[in-house]
């Protein structure tokens, strides 16, 4: 399990994941604790495995009526933006 605080749109978010990996190789789950949020974290060998390919996923239910409305219309854009960040620090630590 993993807990960190997200800074997103003005609002800090605290997270609880739990993070899984699956039978098959190369793939990585991050549930969210409190929230339909899940993350693949997809591996994939490149180059004869010198380097390591990294993609993202996230799949989450927003909420109903006006308030889901809003999310559906920034938090797609707001995550991606997140994602990216998290992929462009991982490629300057490694």
């Amino acid at each position: 399990m993993i807990s960190y605080q997200l800074r997103a749109g003005g609002r800090d978010r605290p997270y609880r994941m739990r993070v899984e990996k699956p039978a098959e190789g190369g793939v990585l789950l991050e549930w969210d604790l409190e929230s339909s949020l899940v993350t693949t974290w997809t591996l994939t060998p490149a180059e004869g495995e010198e380097h390591t390919l990294v993609g993202l996923m996230s799949r989450w239910d927003g909420a109903g009526g006006i308030g889901g409305f809003f999310e559906r219309m920034f938090a797609p854009r707001a995550l991606r933006r997140v994602c990216d960040d998290v992929l462009e620090k991982l490629s300057a630590a490694v």
